[in-house]
């Protein structure tokens, strides 16, 4: 499902929750895509066009009277629950893993205590992580949008390194890790034009370090990977382009 933002004043940006398709867009002023959603207009010629047609029409035979939105959502696997071991689409787990990380975060930004979590576990690691790396938290879930290209995105973490200096974190729950972070080029794509509008608003003579932290569902380990220099340079260019692309097909009337 796409997702748009009002950017009427791109400083404070938000998600429209009722608009949900470019249709819907196009009637509003200022409404502008999200990262994932320009991204998507590239598509993977393995997964795209081969595993998630062929996935859907499987689980469609197998369960014939689910709506296919929930077919898609099952397309990409199902993790157990912590509490009950109920099956649950994947997106719902990282959903709640996510959630968990930035409630952690803040309560650790305010001074707060939180209660347990059955999330816990696959998130805590991050928070320990930031301790031994001395960063210090900026923000969460921060919207940062951009009036040029007409994006905007929602960024999983943003804190000062050891150095003082901006960097930001994306999480990604995935499976079969093999004990390294388990990437791809939309990773980059994502977090590198983020950090290039980060670098613009906060006048930055730098990009910020782009870092995708993999939680690997299985055994809960986090597995840390740093974009290059070059490959945040060809993210950002990427998703530039993309962001062109997807407006001159879809958001011109």
């Amino acid at each position: 499902m796409a997702h748009f933002y009002d950017c009427t004043d791109t400083l404070d940006a938000f998600l429209r929750e009722d608009i949900t398709t470019v249709a819907q867009a196009r009637k509003v002023r200022a409404i502008y895509p999200s990262v994932t959603t320009v991204l998507g207009i590239c598509k993977d010629e393995f997964l795209d066009s081969i595993y998630k047609p062929s996935k859907m029409v499987e689980l469609g035979r197998s369960n014939p009277h689910v709506h296919w939105r929930e077919v898609e959502r099952l397309c990409y696997g199902v993790r157990k629950h912590p509490t009950d071991g109920s099956l649950i689409p994947s997106s719902e787990f990282g959903t709640a893993v996510h959630k968990r990380i930035e409630d952690l975060i803040q309560a650790k930004i305010h001074g707060h205590e939180l209660g347990e979590c059955p999330y816990n576990e696959w998130a805590l690691p991050f928070l320990e992580w930031i301790e031994e790396a001395q960063v210090k938290p900026l923000a969460t879930e921060c919207i940062v949008a951009d009036r040029l290209i007409k994006i905007a995105g929602s960024v999983d973490f943003i804190g000062y390194d050891y150095d003082g200096k901006l960097f930001l974190a994306d999480y990604k729950c995935r499976t079969n890790t093999k004990g390294k972070a388990k990437v791809y080029d939309k990773d980059c794509e994502q977090l590198a034009i983020e950090a290039f509008i980060i670098q613009k608003e906060y006048k930055l003579e730098y990009t910020p370090e782009c870092r995708s932290v993999v939680i690997d569902c299985d055994t809960k380990k986090h597995w840390h990977h740093v974009w290059s220099t070059d490959d945040v340079k060809k993210g950002i260019a990427n998703a530039k382009l993309m962001a062109k692309l997807y407006w001159n097909k879809r958001m011109q009337k």
